[in-house]
């Protein structure tokens, strides 16, 4: 039986009783704090203020509606994946890439004139999610971005 491989996560350094501050250290963080700083990350370095936003689509009787991680009108909007490819156990992850893959069809069916893109944490899953739709048209441009949590740093990965 293969050694399992532990997936660290990312979370500030505990420095006492209610006091996180400091760099960055393994461990573990919940998306919601992997998702916050990813956007704070995003609004100092395209200067926008971006929040979570529940957006209506259709009409009167027949709205559906979805959150969108970042949201800023006439600017940008998009969604943050946490998700890994793989999961624990190295078995393809496919809850996480469906959802990863549901955020590009609400960004596609978004009828606003923001600049979308999708920010995802896991670099392979970015480039296995960019490359299994790269070939699909969409209306409007999807950018795809992977963040590196212990960098802090984006990377461009294609624009769909």
């Amino acid at each position: 039986m293969g050694a399992k491989k532990y997936r660290p996560r990312l979370v500030p350094e505990d420095k006492g009783p209610g006091i996180k501050t400091g760099p960055l250290k393994e461990s573990t963080m919940t998306p919601l704090r992997v998702e916050e700083e990813v956007r704070t990350e995003f609004n100092k370095l395209e200067q926008t203020r971006a929040k979570k936003a529940t957006l209506l689509f259709g009409k009167e009787r027949n709205v559906a509606s979805h959150e969108f991680d970042l949201y800023e009108k006439n600017k940008v909007i998009g969604g943050i994946s946490t998700s890994p490819w793989f999961n624990k156990k190295r078995t393809s992850n496919t809850g996480g890439q469906d959802r990863a893959a549901a955020e590009l069809l609400w960004l596609s069916l978004w009828h606003g004139r923001e600049r979308r893109i999708h920010i995802l944490t896991d670099e392979e899953m970015a480039k296995r999610l960019y490359k299994k739709f790269s070939g699909a048209i969409f209306q409007r441009n999807i950018e795809i971005h992977h963040f590196d949590l212990q960098k802090k740093k984006f990377s461009h990965i294609g624009t769909l």
